[in-house]
């Protein structure tokens, strides 16, 4: 079951290809369309200011409304740093788990919003080493933990159109856990 921990993890290995990032490739194309890496990762951020917003009681106004807002300003790694740090802090509660978001999606357990948290991180962390040319391999551990815990709800997640275009039906039954949660978020390898 996804965890705070997971949360860490998850995080850290997308900063850490972060930390790959040249100054020359903020402007590359990503596999996310239309978007090109400094946006991904004001996605990213945006997304741990959301989720902070909403651990800490924000409603579903206030959590719309900072998305909207350019996170990364001139100094995008720092600030990536402090939405990430942010993020933890409200996912490390021994409450959170309970507790009802007023997440955009409609009302949701912290539970299932650390999970989707999570998944972001991990499946961005590809979209990124790929438009980089870094190592684009993620953690076997996290990938089975969010694949095993996506699992039961992908019907729910492709048909929202937000994880990308869903399945594609191409893959054979013995890929990769990692090309299964990735082709189920619609990346095609």
């Amino acid at each position: 079951m996804t965890s705070s921990n997971s949360l860490r993890s998850a995080a850290g290995g997308f900063r850490d290809v972060v930390a790959r990032i040249g100054d020359d490739q903020w402007r590359l194309d990503t596999p996310c369309a239309g978007w090109t890496v400094r946006q991904l990762v004001g996605h990213v951020a945006a997304g741990c200011q959301r989720a902070a917003t909403l651990a800490e009681g924000g409603d579903r106004q206030t959590a719309i409304a900072v998305l909207g807002v350019d996170h990364l300003g001139d100094a995008p790694v720092e600030a990536l740093d402090r939405a990430l740090q942010r993020q933890q802090g409200a996912f490390d509660r021994p409450d959170i788990d309970d507790q009802v978001f007023q997440h955009p999606a409609g009302n949701m357990p912290g539970a299932q919003v650390l999970l989707f948290r999570v998944t972001d991180l991990l499946v961005h962390q590809w979209d990124l080493a790929r438009a980089i040319g870094a190592d684009e391999t993620l953690d076997p551990a996290l990938v089975d933990e969010v694949w095993n815990d996506i699992a039961p709800i992908l019907p729910m997640m492709a048909s929202s159109g937000v994880f990308g275009s869903g399945p594609s039906g191409a893959l054979n039954g013995d890929a990769s856990a990692q090309a299964r949660l990735l082709d189920a978020m619609g990346r095609r390898l």
